[in-house]
């Protein structure tokens, strides 16, 4: 049946191609589009090119206004590139990075760990158009979370900026920028895919305008996944609408609401101990899902989410204005086990960006506060029933200086940051500066550190260096990069079963960075190789990945009289684990990718060609091989 739906969405499809595109050093000042009433496709782009594949076309004298990304200078992968990958999920999304990996927890809707410039759990700061995202209570963030086809692009902050953005300080940061587009007619896209063990996914977009002043949009997803192992079954279901107004062409209003309900089987991965008691070969085990035993075969977990947000834009002269009101609802729910743990987290937010761009200087300032209630409820077998509740103010105010000389040749950068906890005696600071240098017009070069409390008692420095080379068809990144902790940047509860979802972080790390992407011909070649040097103390079942390498060689070319622009060729994952305890692990696949007719995308991956047995993260079993397809299509009704 699956598979006839499949011919069906195959012979109605209809959408835009898509290309890869790269982000320039250079400043970048023009924020608005010139957009029509209702009569032309009109979308927003935040690297200065139609990201949606939907043409812009001036006619008249309506003016929508966009976002600004946090940072021209950060790294992006805009939704030209997000549409020709092989994913499944938003964690799958940062592939074209070379400083970022994901540790796979193999079983499809699992809290995969999202490593960036070395960090991960809890170290990351996660935000949707601006706002964090992040759980108040934990500090995580799921990936599966976020709706992947939503997102017009994501932007990716160098080092040393990391902690600048939002009420609290990161060492690494990510913007999730949300599509905003208006169309001529009742618009339409829907993306359906289905994989092994009951894998499945369907999205569904709808945007209209009316009423020459009016856009409204919403987009509704579920993924569903049977579960190959005891208890790793997947469900989620998620909902956001937009209403946008144009007030005038200097003040846009918006107000949006984002709902998200799932339930996972939360195992907790092979529970190798149990296995090494009855034999010495784990392996001959480890990968039998009918034998092998999980951690916790009753363990459930869901999440619902609420978020609302009013925000108005306003665009005055060389001033930019971003304002918005926001309101977070978090729930988590464990049941299965004798504690029955539960959050809720309640936010009340307000985040203005304010930026004033003559020619030769930019002066931004960012201001953060949230009201929080920080619930968590556990049954402890001992005491019973306990409660945990904390109620803060958080004030956060960070400007930022830039300096555009030489016909933006030369960027230096100057930004501070300044937080207030209401229940903490004093205030925290961070500090830091970075420069940016355009030399031939084909090679930038970036340098930046900085330094930010994360407690009264801690502070974290961070560095990076890194050159970038553009050239026709050749572009290659390097970077180096450094941050130093001097102890645990989260304190984990000691008698509840949330101890384990906090992260812990002490020592240093170094890391570096090497990608080349290069096409001649009908080939293209794509390179990403990270290094990691942890200087901790390493516990060796959690873990650290100190190499990776993925490429890939493609086949591209469009064929059949311009009727099919097609994207094949294999891809490469390779690991190399910090510990000794564990043995490298690779993984090779085999992608097709074609836009037929500027109508559709077809997407073939044939996953793990060689049945690699192998892990990520100890003792959570890769997936076998397996054979996923699906289609998106975009439709003008």
């Amino acid at each position: 049946m699956k598979f006839f739906l499949f011919l069906v969405l195959f012979g109605c499809s209809d959408l835009f191609p898509q290309e890869i595109d790269t982000l320039s050093q250079r400043r970048t000042t023009d924020t608005i589009k010139t957009l029509t009433d209702s009569s032309f496709v009109i979308s927003r782009d935040t690297l200065s090119s139609d990201t949606t594949g939907i043409f812009s076309i001036q006619v008249d004298t309506l003016y929508p206004l966009y976002q600004n990304p946090f940072y021209n200078g950060s790294f992006f992968v805009n939704r030209r590139t997000i549409d020709m990958l092989d994913y499944r999920y938003s964690g799958n999304l940062f592939s074209p990075t070379g400083f970022s990996f994901l540790k796979d927890k193999g079983m499809i809707g699992q809290p995969n760990k999202l490593v960036l410039y070395g960090n991960s759990f809890g170290a990351i700061g996660f935000f949707s158009d601006g706002i964090r995202f992040n759980n108040r209570y934990t500090n995580l963030l799921d990936l599966n979370i976020i709706q992947s086809e939503l997102i017009d692009s994501i932007e990716i902050l160098p080092l040393p900026r990391g902690f600048l953005y939002g009420a609290d300080s990161y060492i690494a940061s990510v913007n999730f920028i949300e599509k905003d587009f208006i169309t001529p007619a009742p618009y339409t896209r829907i993306k359906y895919y289905e994989g092994p063990e009951g894998e499945a996914f369907v999205d569904g977009i709808f945007n209209v305008s009316f009423l020459n002043k009016f856009n409204l949009s919403f987009d509704i997803t579920n993924r569903n996944f049977d579960g190959i192992y005891t208890n790793s079954d997947f469900s989620i279901w998620q909902a956001n609408v937009k209403l946008k107004y144009f007030l005038s062409n200097s003040i846009n209003l918006i107000g949006s609401y984002y709902l998200v309900s799932s339930e996972l089987g939360f195992f907790g991965g092979v529970d190798a101990d149990s296995i090494s008691k009855i034999t010495n070969d784990i392996n001959s085990v480890l990968y039998d899902p009918l034998q092998a035993p999980v951690v916790n075969p009753a363990l459930r977990q869901e999440v619902n989410r609420d978020k609302f947000k009013i925000r108005t834009l306003g665009k005055f002269g060389s001033f930019y204005t971003d304002l918005n009101f926001y309101y977070h609802s978090e729930i988590e729910k464990y049941s299965g086990i004798p504690s029955k743990d539960e959050i809720k987290n309640y936010i009340w937010g307000a985040l203005l960006r304010q930026s004033y761009s003559p020619t030769f200087l930019s002066i931004e300032l960012n201001g953060v506060f949230e009201k929080r209630e920080l619930n968590y409820y556990f049954i402890d077998t001992v005491s019973g029933f306990q409660t945990e509740k904390i109620e803060y103010n958080v004030l956060s105010v960070s400007p930022v200086f830039s300096l555009y000389l030489l016909d933006s040749i030369f960027i230096p950068s100057f930004f501070y940051k300044l937080t207030n906890y209401s229940n903490l005696n004093n205030s925290l600071h961070g500090f830091g500066g970075d420069v940016t240098v355009t030399v031939f017009n084909f090679l930038s070069l970036y340098g930046g550190i900085s330094r930010f409390d994360f407690s009264n008692d801690m502070r974290i420095n961070v560095y990076e260096v890194g050159a970038k080379i553009q050239y026709d068809k050749f572009i290659s990144d390097v970077k180096f990069y450094r941050s130093e902790i001097n102890h645990s940047v989260f304190i984990p509860l000691q008698n509840s079963f949330t101890s384990i979802l906090l992260p812990t972080l002490q020592g240093n790390l170094s890391g570096f960075v090497a990608s080349i992407n290069f096409d001649f011909w009908k080939i293209g070649l794509e390179g990403k190789f990270n290094y990691n040097s942890f200087q901790k103390n390493q516990n060796p079942t959690d873990s650290e990945i100190k190499m990776y390498v993925n490429g890939g060689i493609y086949y591209k070319d469009i064929l059949f009289n311009h009727n099919l622009d097609l994207k094949t060729g294999f891809d490469l994952k390779y690991y190399d684990f910090e510990s000794e305890n564990f043995k490298s692990a690779y993984q090779i696949d085999f992608t097709v990718a074609g836009i037929i007719q500027q109508a559709a995308i077809v997407y073939f991956s044939w996953e793990n060609l060689f049945d690699e047995q192998y892990f990520i993260v100890p003792y959570y079993p890769m997936r076998e091989r397996g054979i996923r397809f699906g289609i998106a299509w975009e439709l003008f009704n």
